[in-house]
């Protein structure tokens, strides 16, 4: 068996526009052949972007946010900017986690 990645090559990178629609039968698990890991359902390692909202998100729900705007105002306030460096709105937040499926 190969070494454990962190990340799987065979999944759909998830940085497209529109979501893959195609699914990984047959790519993703061999049934007895492959370990249960963490990063399973990852294309690749998170970049820097990622990596920034992941742990700002995180401390923002230690903090007790819970709601969409909460967030939104939230990450603006901290200077978490989407990724073209705008503030998010409650819209582009939303498609963005319904692209990228965080």
């Amino acid at each position: 068996m190969n070494p454990i990645q962190d990340f799987n090559p065979w999944l759909p990178d998830t940085q497209a526009l529109i979501p893959a629609q195609e699914g990984g039968n047959g790519k993703i698990h061999h049934p007895g052949q492959s370990q249960n890991v963490v990063w399973q359902t990852r294309s690749r390692v998170p970049d820097g972007f990622e990596s920034t909202l992941i742990a700002t998100l995180e401390s923002l729900f230690d903090a007790g946010a819970e709601t969409l705007p909460e967030l939104v105002d939230a990450l603006n306030d901290r200077r978490v900017y989407d990724r073209s460096g705008a503030p998010w709105n409650e819209r582009s937040f939303r498609e963005f986690l319904t692209i990228n499926g965080y």
